[in-house]
């Protein structure tokens, strides 16, 4: 089996959740949240399946970089994973508007994307991203990379 059978088949078990949280009122919750942006249904499915199963955090996901900034500037989750191709917003877009708004201090950004160039990750990190994940990547090794990421922020 190859590597995109594996997240198919991860992805294909995901809960049916993948854009909930179209915006609506919410009412604040003590639980965390986690905001997952990918403009793919199945990357979408597949990271919502990996924190759902490891995390307890709600997860809330977005397929447009525009949608998913208005939705963090309304409720500001503790981790944001953001692709950085995106209709409306790339990712680099939104990380720069997020790491203006003290609002979002302790908010932890990770990027995934299939760019691996050094001059995109490099530039991540410039923007103060937190971690930057290429794809395809080792579902186990992401877990552990977020695990430490929202073990620092506790």
């Amino acid at each position: 089996m190859n590597r995109m059978d594996s997240y198919r088949k991860l992805a294909g078990v995901a809960k049916n959740s993948a854009d909930k949280g179209m915006g609506g009122d919410k009412s604040a919750t003590a639980k965390k949240e986690i905001l997952i942006v990918d403009d793919d249904e199945l990357s979408r499915k597949l990271l919502n399946r990996l924190v759902s199963k490891e995390f307890d955090f709600e997860v809330v996901s977005k397929s447009n970089g525009i949608e998913a900034l208005e939705y963090a500037q309304k409720h500001v989750p503790q981790l944001i994973i953001l692709d950085l191709m995106l209709p409306g917003m790339n990712g680099f877009e939104i990380l720069k508007e997020i790491r203006k708004d003290q609002r979002f201090e302790q908010t932890k950004v990770v990027l995934v994307s299939a760019k691996s160039r050094s001059e995109d990750i490099e530039r991540g990190f410039d923007l103060t991203a937190d971690e930057y994940i290429t794809k395809p990547f080792q579902p186990k090794e992401f877990a552990a990379r977020i695990r430490k990421l929202l073990t620092k922020a506790a």
